[in-house]
């Protein structure tokens, strides 16, 4: 018995393990469980996930950012004669149509020269051929990045040049296409000779991913993330015209019930009930305004905000609609209901507050979803 106590001292006495970062905010607030990183995702992905996850970025990213982008295509497959994703800056129309390239390599390790060398070759022989022109930019899009030496060749264009021309026989003339062997005739050296490597770049691959995350694609891949989300804004002390719609239906709704015109904030000012109706009105817009700027910034996507708004739009239809009573009477209600609105599974659920959901019933007169004095 002695040293059966022992050993329950023992056991008692061992520290017990640090819990993990932000785990009780996790499963409190978004209920999602500790979250993967971005890379270790990306390394989960097979190569088809991770050339469709490379489309949504160039569908998303480059198609806002590069000016005059026509169309993202998806060439990755057989006979794609080393294009996975192609960026057309000109229409079919256009007789010198420019275009980038976009290669996808998802390995287990950091892609080397080697490998890279027979991609490098493959666009090198189908421009010497004509199946297409010159990409003005060609990137290799990795989740682990590339080799040192790959990327000391890279930022050596000339060097890069060398290296393909010496292993032509090595690392490119078997591997361009499985029907023959290219062999590095007088025409296709003098071609290389003569090709821009200053195109061939790497996207590394946190930026990657920092790029993604400003698209609309970026929640469904990765999930929600643990938002610290920042207090409202303050309304300005000047009515903006971003809110001028709810705020001349508020207008209506206060003078609807003092029985007289009201077009300024000075038409009710010793109305203690009816300013202060007005004051926590804006107050509670921008509430709401601010998840809408959650949705913008750290979602990427006004869609999610919409979609919310939406949802109060359908979920309080018969508050907002019910006749036989004031236009006041009606935002009372409507405003009451949003309290205790069932809003589902919507991924910004977590984050409204009571506030917002008042703010809500201002954003959906401002988007002259309703009208109080008129259902």
């Amino acid at each position: 018995m002695g040293a059966v106590n022992t050993k329950s001292k023992a056991v008692a006495n061992l520290p017990l393990p640090t819990p993990w970062p932000n785990a009780n905010a996790r499963l409190l607030g978004l209920g999602v469980g500790l979250p993967v990183d971005p890379l270790d995702r990306l390394a989960q992905f097979s190569p088809e996930e991770f050339e469709r996850f490379t489309l949504e970025w160039a569908s998303g990213y480059l198609a806002s950012k590069i000016p005059d982008v026509h169309e993202v295509q998806q060439r990755g497959g057989a006979g794609d004669k080393g294009r996975d994703i192609v960026v057309w800056l000109d229409p079919p129309s256009s007789k010198s149509r420019r275009w980038s390239l976009y290669q996808c390599k998802h390995y287990d390790t950091k892609l080397g020269t080697g490998v890279a060398a027979a991609e490098i070759g493959k666009v090198l022989y189908y421009t010497f051929t004509g199946d297409y022109s010159s990409p003005q930019e060609y990137w290799f899009v990795t989740h682990r990045g590339v080799t040192s030496d790959f990327q000391d060749y890279v930022d050596q264009p000339e060097a890069l040049r060398t290296y393909i021309l010496a292993g032509w026989n090595d690392r490119c003339a078997t591997k361009i296409t499985s029907k023959q062997t290219i062999a590095l005739s007088a025409a296709l050296k003098a071609h290389i000779q003569g090709f821009d490597f200053s195109i061939f770049r790497v996207k590394q691959p946190l930026t990657l991913i920092d790029e993604h995350a400003q698209t609309r694609f970026h929640l469904t891949v990765f999930g929600a993330p643990l938002i610290e989300r920042p207090p409202p804004p303050t309304p300005p002390s000047m009515v903006a015209a971003s809110e001028s719609e709810y705020i001349e239906q508020l207008y209506q709704v206060i003078g609807a019930d003092l029985g007289k015109r009201v077009t300024a904030v000075a038409d009710f000012a010793s109305a203690e009930k009816h300013s202060s109706l007005f004051d926590r009105s804006r107050i509670t817009f921008y509430c709401a305004e601010g998840l809408k700027e959650l949705a913008r910034d750290q979602m990427a996507d006004t869609t999610y905000f919409d979609t919310l708004l939406q949802e109060f739009c359908d979920g309080l239809y018969f508050d907002y609609s019910a006749s036989g009573v004031s236009g006041l009477q009606r935002l009372i209600n409507t405003v009451k209901a949003a309290q205790s609105l069932q809003l589902g599974g919507h991924v910004l659920v977590p984050h409204v507050r009571a506030s917002d959901r008042e703010g809500m019933c201002h954003q959906m007169a401002n988007e002259r979803l309703v009208n109080w004095c008129k259902p």
